[in-house]
């Protein structure tokens, strides 16, 4: 475990976070019994073996064998870095990272500086604005009041090559100046309506300025790539998004910032926007993150429909249970910010509720290409429709576009059509997969532990059962040893004490299985019945011990001697 952030922090992190609602968020679950289940989002499976324990905070994999807690799960999932995801799962309950003195990583105190840089400018801008009528007036005219202003905390660029003040360094490196060859620097926005583009914890990471006079060019300039700013990463919005009042039942993705902007002076406040590129899957996986539903909003025009196909084309591998994307496609000469001018909120929101699912997007567009009613169009359409079909992971839509196929294709798909789209004789179960259950007195004593560490309380060490030959009694004593030592220790922490170690998948599995328990046994209780089983096994080996060294003519010590008038005084088989 890395040095840099305290165990003490990670502990009680783990403790704070509920890793159903992390891991629903991401892959939506159905509770089943006491736990929760989804298909494996780590391998490709048809059926749930992937599940997710409330109760003792970490998920398991029947299939794959994958498993963790909240902070794998997003290194893994989200493919973050460890103190990436910790600083993630921090910044969602609200809380600062406490590094340990003079072990955070260079790269921090070097970002902490661009960020203090970049908020500088976003202060200065917005300064700016209150002190130029004339960018003033341009907002008013776009529909734009103060406080929706204030809430994207849109700002203005004046005129001239050097406004901006600070460490010139700093400046250049984050894109705010641009370094000409004498080494002298000019301010790289100007005479602009300025964007800040935040990132999820609200920080200042770059911008996007808009001109207010028709004569210059470019319309748009975003901020250059930084260590701050990756376009490709980055969408517009996202931290208003979810500072959004109420449950976001679905966002709006656009194209500008201004459609965004538009759509919140409507009261529309889900609402966010590409940084002036294709939004590309990495995005939209996480858009999806935040809400299941998500409508891409369009021009009606060429453009508008190939940025479209693009999107369909980057989501079909992200469409998991539960997910929806719909397409949005406004007049022609509309978007979104002109759209809701003329027409209002409720007639936007009605487009969108009647806006072109994913499947109808995907066969109008494809049925555009050419005719389908002979046996070369429709073995044309079907070679086109592969592979977007081949890679969706969700089988329910699958089918879903299968018998969609027939229709539009008015046949009966037979099996040269299904090879031709690459379907694979499959059989669809609902049962969940887990290993048969053999409950030997060590492994449910294992498995009680780690739902409740207390229990070691009530027992001592169990050293002695180190000399037996019984397994899983290591593991088990090893359990007891840091439970003992931290007896407030939760299952989570339990657990990722064993990070890296020979048992640690064994230790998984054992965790994820649920013993049979009626209401006459509590956990307690069979908690003791199997240590007093173990304690049953120890006092037979030692019989058998001390009876073989009796055989052997050895003669027994008096402590031998001792022990052996005790043991079979005992009535224990």
């Amino acid at each position: 475990m890395p040095g840099k952030i305290p165990r003490a922090f990670i502990d009680d992190l783990l403790n704070r976070i509920d890793i159903v609602d992390l891991i629903d968020a991401r892959v939506p679950l159905k509770k089943k019994g006491r736990e929760y289940w989804a298909c494996c989002p780590f391998h490709n499976e048809k059926s749930a073996s992937f599940s997710v324990s409330q109760i003792k905070q970490f998920y398991h994999c029947f299939g794959c064998q994958q498993h963790g807690n909240a902070i794998s799960f997003l290194m893994d999932y989200d493919h973050m870095e460890f103190v990436e995801a910790i600083e993630t799962l921090a910044s969602s309950l609200s809380i600062e990272v406490p590094y340990e003195q003079g072990s955070a990583p260079a790269k921090k105190q070097v970002d902490d500086d661009l960020y203090a840089t970049l908020q500088q400018c976003s202060n200065y801008y917005i300064e700016q604005l209150k002190q130029n009528e004339t960018a003033i007036e341009y907002l008013k005219t776009r529909g734009i009041s103060g406080d929706t202003a204030k809430d994207f905390a849109i700002g203005f660029a004046p005129p001239g090559w050097i406004n901006l003040s600070g460490q010139r360094k700093n400046l250049v490196l984050s894109g705010m100046q641009i370094e000409k060859e004498d080494g002298n620097t000019y301010d790289r926005f100007r005479n602009r309506i300025m964007f800040p583009i935040r990132d999820r914890r609200g920080r200042c990471i770059a911008f996007g300025g808009r001109v207010i006079d028709p004569e210059d060019n470019p319309k748009y300039l975003n901020s250059p790539e930084s260590p701050t700013f990756h376009k490709g990463e980055e969408i517009y919005g996202l931290y208003e998004l979810k500072n959004a009042p109420g449950k976001i039942k679905q966002i709006f993705v656009t194209e500008g910032y201004m459609d965004v902007v538009a759509l919140a002076e409507h009261g529309i406040h889900t609402t966010v926007a590409t940084l002036g590129t294709a939004i590309n899957n990495q995005q939209i996986e996480k858009l999806f993150r935040t809400s299941s539903h998500l409508i891409f909003c369009f021009d009606g025009d060429s453009a508008g429909r190939k940025a479209a196909w693009r999107a369909l084309e980057n989501c079909l591998t992200s469409l998991k249970e539960g997910r929806l994307a719909k397409f949005l496609f406004l007049p022609d000469n509309q978007d979104p910010d002109s759209f809701i001018k003329e027409f209002g909120q409720s007639e936007f929101i009605n487009q969108a509720e009647n806006s072109a699912t994913l499947t109808d997007f995907l066969f109008n567009e494809l049925l555009s290409r050419g005719e389908v009613h002979s046996l070369e169009g429709q073995s044309r359409f079907l070679d086109q429709l592969r592979p977007y079909y081949e890679k969706i992971p969700l089988q329910s839509l699958k089918n879903q576009i299968l018998l969609e196929t027939e229709k539009k294709l008015k046949v009966e798909l037979d099996v040269r059509h299904l090879m031709m789209l690459g379907v694979k004789k499959h059989t669809v179960s609902g049962k969940i997969h887990i290993p048969q259950q053999h409950w030997t007195p060590t492994r449910l004593a294992i498995n009680l532990l780690i739902q409740k560490p207390k229990l070691a309380q009530e027992i001592g060490s169990l050293n002695e059962l180190i000399e037996t030959d019984i397994p899983g009694i290591a593991l088990l004593l090893q359990l007891l040893d840091i439970i003992h030592e931290e007896p407030d220790i939760s299952t989570t922490n339990l657990l990722n004490r064993f990070t890296g170690h020979d048992n640690e998948n064994h230790l998984y599995q054992l965790a994820a299985m649920q013993p049979a328990m009626d209401e006459s046994h509590s956990i307690e209780q069979m908690f003791k019945d199997s240590i007093q089983q173990l304690h049953n096994q120890y006092i037979s080996y030692r019989r058998k011990r001390l009876i073989s060294l009796q055989q052997s003519g050895q003669k027994l010590s008096e402590e031998e001697l001792l022990e052996y008038k005790k043991l079979f005084s005992s009535n224990t088989n």
